[in-house]
């Protein structure tokens, strides 16, 4: 087992640097579940929930853990940095005026958590950070007296370079010194070795305050230059032969672009030829490389891989073996309908623009194209439209050759008359139905469902198919933020409604799942009419059996392309890797909320050790 846990923590270890977060909290898991009472993979668990969104949840955890109750001060100061980045979590920076309107309560709390810390302990990044939130709350006095005395502490540290630097930043745009803020600033982002999280969240905090201070962020653009970057090319095979003297010029000019853009985390597909290309040199550089696929890996490998050769096959085996993540839209078949390739890309653009949400990096697109302009929903031509309709910048590598006109390709043996497309998908059921007597079975019809109803009204017009049996909804849309929408709608609904006359232990509270993947529209011969039905529909049936109730959760694909959408009205936070209803698989799940929901509760901790909640949603 021990060499087991090891190797966990290693892998552990790795994920921490390259900001990949739920791998982290997976990989937590994992360790807890071999060795429960063991304080490294709790304290990893709890930081990687922290670091997915989830702060509420990890706050909850560090306290069930008994985390506070640490000798180690490293784990303690975990709950002033989750209640500073509670506080935080309603700052919108994009906005023109970001912290005007909040309350300075949340800020004023974690100030004095940390500066308890600071006088417990000691150290400057306690005394740095009950500074800025002391200056966020109002107190200014305290706060440049702390900067002070973090300077000063700073300046004497013979450690890690990077730490006393980034303290030293950020004090000095508390004190209003932009100059030499400046300065350390570039000095810090020097250390850049296998930090790019610490850096990131050192970004953050530091627009922050510049935001707060009336000081042009651009001050703070060396912190983070790295990268995230979405791939795409062309296929290289007998219809578009690539010789060995093109191929080398390319490589060349892809790791130019690369090299020049710090791209340090990529998504894209495996195909022969340029995403390969793509995925080869990120490897080489030491960079994060992050696969997905429309589907298994070997009928995958015989579509878009064999038909170029089987030097292209060894080396799509090897990059599969060196990826970070390997991904499937669908574990659904391929049955010769390309709209897979197209719902797959799509993904991989929205993971790479969540990831870059997640780093507050930047995010580019490099694509190898001919430009040959393709009305092929499949093509390279589209993932760039689509790429830069979002507003993101996409860099174009000439491809060295040209598919000839006359050639189409052709994907598999399988032609359908019948396809799948993507659509987003709906379950909901309601905890507590089987409760209800014969009366409130009625209410429930007469009274609740035309509330429901008035809130998929409102979508209507986007919405494919509601079908509906018992208690429970389903529900498929063509975007995936209309369900998101209409989940979140329907919760409201029923939170408002009087449930005081049923009598109920607990009250009616609606379980709802959501996935985005590939469906039939078919014809049912028993109820006459035309429905929707595959195995992704499935799987969103038994995901919401196992979403707490209250509450929304979604597949990878489906935030994936809520990010894609662009609306950006929701926060995702990871839920870690869930089992679903009687034993259909495991999948990446998250937690969904609008944004302009605020948090249920914040809490704390006296010195007696009582929970204290301190921002109780009004």
């Amino acid at each position: 087992m021990t060499d087991k846990l090891e190797e966990i923590r290693a892998a552990m270890m790795a994920a921490q640097k390259t900001g990949d977060h739920l791998k982290e909290h997976d990989l937590a898991q994992a360790g807890l579940r071999l060795n429960p009472d063991d304080e490294f993979f709790q304290y990893c668990a709890v930081l990687s929930l922290s670091r997915c969104n989830a702060k509420q949840r990890a706050l909850d955890a560090f306290y069930a853990y008994k985390l506070h109750l640490s000798n180690n001060e490293y784990v303690r100061a975990l709950e002033p940095r989750m209640l500073k980045d509670l506080a935080f979590q309603e700052v919108d920076i994009t906005r023109p005026k970001p912290f005007e309107g909040l309350g300075v309560e949340h800020f004023h709390t974690a100030a004095v958590t940390y500066h308890k810390a600071y006088n417990h302990f000691g150290g400057h990044y306690s005394a740095i950070n009950a500074a800025t939130l002391y200056m966020l709350s109002g107190s200014a006095s305290s706060a440049r007296a702390l900067a002070e005395r973090a300077i000063e502490m700073a300046m004497q540290d013979t450690g890690p370079r990077f730490f006393p630097l980034a303290t030293l930043s950020e004090a000095y745009l508390l004190l209003d010194k932009p100059i030499e803020a400046s300065a350390a600033i570039r000095e810090a982002a020097s250390y850049n070795e296998n930090n790019l999280l610490t850096r990131a969240r050192m970004n953050r905090q530091l627009r922050l305050v510049c935001s707060y201070m009336g000081i042009d962020p651009k001050i703070v653009d060396p912190m983070l230059p790295e990268t995230v970057l979405h791939y795409c090319g062309h296929i290289f095979d007998s219809h578009r032969p690539l010789d060995e003297t093109a191929e080398a010029d390319l490589r060349q000019r892809i790791d130019q672009v690369l090299a020049d853009n710090r791209c340090v985390i990529a998504y894209g597909s495996l195909a022969a030829g340029s995403d390969i290309l793509f995925a080869e040199t990120v490897l080489a550089q030491g960079g994060e490389l992050n696969v997905w696929l429309p589907f298994a890996v070997d009928a995958f490998c015989d579509i878009s891989v064999r038909p170029a050769g089987e030097q292209w096959v060894e080396r799509f085996y090897r990059c599969l073996e060196q990826a970070n993540l390997v991904s499937f839209a669908t574990e659904s078949d391929f049955l010769g309908e390309d709209s897979l390739f197209t719902y797959c890309s799509e993904i991989a653009m929205g993971m790479t623009v969540m990831r870059g949400t997640s780093l507050q990096a930047k995010v580019m697109q490099v694509a190898i194209w001919d430009q040959v302009v393709s009305d092929q929903q499949s093509s390279t031509y589209s993932n760039i439209s689509k790429w830069r309709g979002m507003g993101h910048r996409s860099e174009i590598i000439d491809s060295p050759v040209r598919l000839p006109q006359a050639v189409v390709r052709e994907f598999g043996k399988h032609h359908p008359t019948l396809r799948r497309e993507p659509h987003a998908i709906l379950f909901s059921d309601v905890r507590g139905f089987s409760k209800l007597s014969d009366s409130g079975v009625v209410w429930f019809f007469n009274e609740l469902h035309p509330v429901l109803a008035a809130a998929i009204d409102r979508y209507r017009e986007d919405v494919q198919l509601v079908d509906t049996w018992g208690d429970a909804i389903y529900l498929v849309a063509r975007k995936a933020s209309t369900v998101a929408h209409i989940a979140a709608e329907l919760n409201d609904a029923m939170n408002s409604i009087d449930q005081s006359h049923l009598a109920l232990d607990e009250p009616l509270m609606l379980r709802i799942g959501l996935h985005y993947g590939p469906v039939y529209k078919l014809y049912d011969h028993l109820a006459q009419t035309v429905t929707y039905s595959s195995t992704d529909v499935t799987k969103t049936a038994r995901i919401e059996p196992v979403t707490p109730p209250g509450e929304i959760f979604g597949t990878e694909p489906l935030v994936a392309m809520l990010e894609l959408e662009g609306e950006h009205w929701a926060r995702y936070r990871y839920a870690g890797t869930i089992p679903s209803a009687k034993g259909y698989g495991a999948f990446r799940m998250f937690h969904i909320t609008p944004l302009a929901r605020r948090e249920a509760l914040f809490c704390s901790l006296d010195k007696t050790g009582r929970f204290i909640a301190f921002g109780a949603n009004r």
